[in-house]
């Protein structure tokens, strides 16, 4: 299928075009003056990064397999994502007061974890998908008119599912109380030392700190012959690990920012405890909403 790269390519292998493909910088989107751009962007309108709302929000997405496939990649890999990531968090956690450094150790070790987890995680599944995982990631897609309604919403429903899923075979498969849960890092918050405006904040400002990197160094077409499309996942992870890291260690009672509300709706339903999690949803709609109009004032591309 056409891409925006004018390089020859079997066609059998390359990625279906999409805007919104965290890594790769625009590396496989068609290009206007393609050939082929109506035929491609009348089936796939988020093909290109030029994406009008009307487009958006054209219902007819809905109809196309491709699509539920891809949102399907969306929710497997969401799932395997937060089992494992679920897995050296509570770890980690149980790990808290091992050390005279108190959250510091855990919190630098998670992080860094992160940076792994997140990077390898974009790269299997961004040919495929775009490599989301991240209810966020869509929403600041969609945002910034990188995504369609309907690719958005059918992401974020398979999103939500795989988390539920990865949170309870998490649980059966260290065949713990649901109480035993609770804690993990960026998922918990003692109500009681943290009040619903601080959670609310340190959400929100991380998350738009973690999107404002994630959009420069894995969709600004510019980057792309600065570091290469493959480096950017790598620079997502490592823009994700140092905001759970600054977040995890510096109040007492909040365990850092969530950035990824399915992560936590999966690994809190597992727990049975939604405290504040709303705030998880809320505060990364903020980032998201706040991503896109900065998007929209100053864009990457000239019409």
């Amino acid at each position: 299928m056409p891409h925006h790269s004018h390089e020859r390519h079997d066609p059998s292998f390359v990625s279906r075009p999409f805007a919104g493909r965290i890594g790769g910088n625009q590396q496989f989107t068609i290009s206007p003056e393609d050939t082929q751009y109506e035929k491609i962007s009348a089936k796939i309108p988020d093909a290109a990064a030029n994406l009008h709302w009307k487009s958006s929000l054209d219902l007819r997405g809905f109809r196309d397999v491709e699509l539920w496939k891809q949102a399907t990649i969306e929710g497997v890999g969401t799932s395997l994502q937060i089992y494992i990531s679920g897995l050296y968090s509570l770890g980690l956690f149980s790990a808290l007061n091992e050390t005279s450094l108190g959250p510091i150790v855990p919190a630098a070790l998670g992080s860094m974890t992160n940076v792994i987890l997140i990077a390898l995680f974009i790269f299997a599944g961004g040919p495929v998908s775009g490599g989301h995982f991240n209810p966020f990631i869509t929403m600041s897609t969609f945002f910034a008119r990188l995504s369609t309604l309907p690719r958005t919403t059918l992401y974020i429903i398979f999103q939500c599912i795989g988390s539920v899923i990865g949170g309870f075979m998490l649980r059966a498969s260290l065949g713990l109380p649901p109480a035993e849960l609770r804690g993990i890092p960026g998922c918990y918050v003692d109500t009681s030392l943290t009040t619903a405006g601080q959670a609310y904040a340190f959400e929100t400002m991380t998350a738009f700190a973690l999107i404002f990197v994630a959009f420069g160094v894995g969709l600004d077409p510019r980057q792309r012959d600065v570091f290469g499309p493959a480096l950017s996942p790598i620079l997502v992870g490592f823009a994700l690990g140092i905001c759970t890291f600054s977040t995890g260690i510096v109040k007492k009672g909040y365990s850092g920012a969530s950035l990824n509300p399915a992560r936590c709706l999966g690994l809190m339903a597992a727990s049975e405890n939604l405290d504040y999690h709303y705030i998880n949803w809320l505060g990364d709609l903020t980032a998201a909403m706040l991503n896109g109009l900065l998007y929209w004032c100053i864009p990457i591309y000239k019409e």
